[in-house]
């Protein structure tokens, strides 16, 4: 039977199962002082591996129910499962039972069913008694899952029941239909819907199909990471292996009904569990999960009987009456539960509870509580009841999120007037002003702000000063009255404002006029900056802007602290927009960053600015260049003097020649060429590219480089002797010029000691063929060549003598 097992698991690697599984889901949820039980029986006579009775299943097997006195049935829920497509008409203690929901697995091969049924009222009325399944016939298929060992049939009766004596629980029923196998090794589930409020008492059953007792090769069962056992029974490696917690017994072939207690497993709170597991081999499927949860908690919440306090102005202390309250619970509440009050969501106060609320049960209590000055005239007071004064609670509750209870308060409070500060003015025009307001700036702007020039007028509201924002000092140093009020109340306060003598620099530029615009080209600006009317020093970095017709085109800055009196030249480097007309004006300012902002205090800051008109200039056009020719030297190149052109481009002497690649670079002035006298073209033919500047501006022009094939110059004599110097037939204009030459060298008696072309190169006196191959250099002597070039310029071959020598 272990081959035929091995055989099965190779069937499943062959054809792995197909999505056809129902996932595990919440099916039913009951609520109330209940717990479950569950009964049933397998159809396997034994265990489909290593069995001995051959391939025999039951039609119908049967199992014992009974409930304690005082434990009333609330639901009866019959699941029978086996394999093929299904048998769904059976008899449940001669009842006959259809289905209302159905469960398959196929994998193409084999298919594996699962059914469902509410049987509540036939075991209402029967009690406790022994129940049996008939009618579920899978003899026709049982043979095709023998092979395989996989044959397996049975039933299971979940009872959810209600007993006075227990706490209360909440009974969650999951139902669906996957597996773990030798193909799909994992399995996870999730239970969704889950109501923690605390982990005593807390456990999870299943049931589970085909789960064998003597295969466990990497067979886990775990609930949020930790691994559930209940041995002897269920061991950690083995949890499906043909068992049943209620009864004990070992003998539930092919079939699990077990029960776990998870306290450890999972924590009040929690609102899913997650489900894995795992086997090598063992093909399990598990048909439904049953979670029964302790749900018995206090439930606080409080209430703010009266609120006493901040009836005038500055009045922050307040006195609470409260009641707290454990009214849709289902436990005491006990004493000492903190209670925290907070002015939004500042701690102002704490309090506890006396006594042991019972269920129903409320407690009053009274605080006296001062409001910070931190916080806003509007605030939400709030008290909390099981707060610790950090946020956190100390009991567990049936409900968490109603331990609140608020009311929104409105404080008379003064206006804040902390922040009212003096005013100084710098005696520049000699009649100076105030803007009053400045004085006032960080005071909230909601409230009503009014200046007068005494107290009584400020305290009585009369004569208040109009021209706030240009106000002329009447004595010096003079006291300015405020009276700041909200809808509430109000205040009165004080400031000065004073003239004073102030040491301040005095920013002035002036542009060179030396400026020669050119379209396409950078325009350097030369600048001076002058402190030259300030009574201080001007700072470093004084930043200095540049505009044509408001649009910022440059920006520099002083580089050093400029004295009184002092200046300073600078230059900045500006690339104009083609959107500039012929003629425009150039705005330098300084202590500007570039948005019309100083940021240096002077003396006077409407002399900052200097305009210029600049028209763009240009030079007249390079006339016509000839092209430059010259030998092919190889592969359609020659080295060219560029600088040839110079004297046609421009004679004199303060103007700039550079030659490009592209026209791009010699507008832009970029990559000009550097070796201009030994240039060696890259393409045949080539433009080269001429930019020709002076101060005013510049223009370009371009001419061709091409090549031709001019007649080879051939050498009448050679040393190959490895000096470096005449080593080899070198013939100028040949190689790689005449692609398809012909080189044949003869002896003095006639014989051919050389053939060569454009790949062998020049010849280096060695004999390629001939009588006299021998792979050394030839002895000194006379030699003869014919040169064909292939070429239709030159018909004809080239004929001579070269001599060799050492």
């Amino acid at each position: 039977m272990n081959f035929i097992k091995k055989i099965f698991f190779f069937i499943f690697l062959v054809f792995p199962m197909l999505l056809l599984a129902q996932e595990i889901e919440l099916f039913q949820q009951f609520n109330g002082r209940y717990d479950y039980l569950a009964f049933g029986n397998t159809l396997n006579v034994e265990e489909n591996t290593g069995g001995t009775q051959g391939c025999v299943i039951l039609t119908e097997s049967s199992a014992d129910f009974s409930l304690e006195p005082g434990q009333t049935i609330v639901a009866a829920y019959l699941y029978w499962a086996g394999v093929g497509p299904g048998d769904f008409d059976v008899l449940f203690n001669g009842t006959a039972i259809t289905p209302e929901r159905t469960f398959l697995i196929d994998n193409g091969v084999r298919m594996y069913f699962s059914a469902y049924a509410d049987v509540t009222p036939i075991i209402t009325a029967t009690g406790n008694a022994t129940y049996t399944l008939s009618e579920l016939d899978l003899t026709e298929v049982i043979p095709n899952y023998c092979v395989g060992t996989t044959n397996f049939a049975g039933w299971a009766v979940n009872v959810i029941y209600e007993d006075a004596s227990l706490t209360l629980n909440q009974v969650n029923l999951f139902d669906g239909f996957e597996y773990v196998s030798a193909t799909n090794e994992d399995l996870t589930i999730t239970l969704e819907n889950l109501n923690v409020l605390d982990n005593l008492g807390a456990k999870i059953g299943f049931l589970a199909w085909e789960g064998d007792s003597n295969i466990a090769i990497n067979e886990t069962l775990k609930i949020n990471g930790a691994t559930l056992s209940n041995p002897p029974l269920n061991p950690e490696n083995n949890a499906f292996n043909g068992t049943n917690s209620f009864t004990n017994s070992t003998e539930l072939y092919n079939m699990d009904m077990d029960v776990y207690n998870i306290e450890n497993n999972i924590n009040p709170g929690d609102e899913t569990a997650t489900i894995s597991l795992t086997s090598g081999q063992d093909f399990v499927i598990i048909n439904n999960i049953i979670t029964v949860l302790n749900t018995e908690l206090p439930d606080a919440t409080i209430v703010l009987d009266s609120i006493v306090g901040g009836t005038t102005c500055g009045d922050k202390d307040f006195e609470l009456e409260y009641t707290v309250y454990n009214i849709d619970s289902t436990d005491e509440l006990p004493a000492n539960t903190p209670i925290a009050f907070y002015a939004n969501n500042s701690l102002i106060g704490q309090a506890e509870t006396t006594t042991i609320l019972p269920i129903g049960g409320s407690e009053s209590g009274s605080i006296s509580v001062v409001i910070p000055d931190a916080i806003p005239a509007d605030f939400t007071l709030r008290a909390m009841v099981d707060d610790d004064g950090f946020g956190n609670g100390v009991v567990r509750e049936s409900n968490e999120d109603n331990n609140e209870a608020s009311e929104e308060i409105h404080l008379l409070v003064f206006p804040d007037i902390s922040r009212l500060r003096n005013l100084e003015v710098c005696d520049v025009f000699g009649t100076e002003t105030f803007n009053l307001t400045e004085a006032t700036a960080l005071i909230n702007p909601q409230n009503n702000i009014v200046f007068y020039t005494t107290e009584t007028d400020a305290q009585n509201e009369d004569n208040p000063i109009t021209t706030t924002e240009a106000y002329e000092n009447t004595s010096n140093p003079e006291t300015i009255w405020v009276r700041v009020a909200n809808p509430d109340c109000f205040v009165i306060g004080s400031f000065t404002i004073e003239v004073i003598v102030c040491p301040l620099p005095d920013a002035t530029i002036e542009i060179e006029d030396n400026l020669f615009a050119c379209r396409q080209r950078d325009l350097i600006i030369d600048y001076t900056v002058f402190n030259t009317e300030g009574t201080a020093p001007l700072p470093a970095a004084t930043p200095i802007a540049f505009y044509i017709s408001g649009l910022l085109i440059g920006q520099s800055e002083t580089e050093f602290v400029l004295p009184i009196g002092g200046s300073e030249p600078g230059s900045v480097t500006v690339m104009l927009p083609d959107s500039v007309p012929n003629t425009f004006t150039i705005v330098g300012s300084v202590d500007d960053l570039g948005t019309g902002t100083g940021i240096v205090f002077e003396l006077n800051d409407t002399n900052n600015t200097f305009e210029i008109t600049v028209e763009f200039g240009s030079i007249p056009p390079i006339t016509m260049l000839p092209d430059l020719l010259l030998c092919d030297i190889g592969n359609n190149t020659a080295i060219f003097d560029l600088t040839v052109q110079d004297d046609l481009i421009s004679e004199a002497t303060d103007d700039q020649i550079h030659y490009y690649n592209s026209l791009d670079d010699a507008i832009a002035n970029t990559n000009p060429i550097v070796n201009t006298e030994n240039f060696q073209n890259t393409s045949d033919p080539q433009t080269i590219y001429v930019r020709l500047e002076n101060e005013i501006c510049f223009t370009s022009a371009s001419f061709q480089l091409t090549t031709q094939n001019c007649k080879p110059e051939i050498p009448q004599g050679i040393s190959p002797n490895n000096d470096g110097i005449n080593d080899v037939f070198e013939i100028t204009g040949l190689i790689d010029v005449y692609n398809d030459f012909e080189l044949h060298i003869y002896s003095r008696e006639g014989n051919l000691i050389y053939k060569g072309d454009n790949e062998e190169g020049f010849w280096d006196g060695i004999p390629n063929t001939g009588l006299l191959y021998k792979e050394t250099v030839v002895p000194t002597g006379t030699y003869y060549y014919v040169l064909f070039l292939n070429d239709a310029q030159y018909p004809n071959p080239f004929t001579g003598f070269v001599y060799v020598n050492y």
